[in-house]
C-alpha cells in the first residue's frame, strides 16, 4: 500500500481496480502525478479529455483510488495499454 511520502510527480499510478477506457488502443485507467500539493494532488490520465483542465484531487482521495507505482513498468511518454 503507498502513503503521501510515496507520491512522486511525474510518477504514474494504477488504480486498485483497474478499467479498460477507449477503442483503439485500449488503455487503463492509470494517473500520472503532474502536481504535488500541501494536500492536494493534479494528475493527467488517458480519462481526461484533449482541452480540459486536469483534475486536482485531496492526496486522500488519490490514495484511496491508487494500488502501486507503475512507472517503471509501461514505456516512458505512453499510456499503458491492454
Amino acid at each position: 500500500m503507498i502513503t503521501d511520502k510515496d507520491l512522486i510527480i511525474g510518477h504514474c499510478y494504477s488504480a486498485k481496480k483497474p478499467k479498460l477506457i477507449g477503442f483503439f488502443p485500449r488503455l487503463y485507467n492509470d494517473r500520472q502525478i503532474v502536481w504535488l500539493g500541501i494536500d492536494q494532488v493534479q494528475y493527467d490520465s488517458p480519462t481526461v479529455k484533449m482541452g480540459r483542465k486536469l483534475p486536482i484531487v485531496t492526496i486522500e482521495k488519490f490514495l484511496k483510488w491508487a494500488d502501486k507505482d507503475i512507472t517503471d513498468t509501461i514505456p516512458k511518454g505512453a499510456w499503458r495499454e491492454c
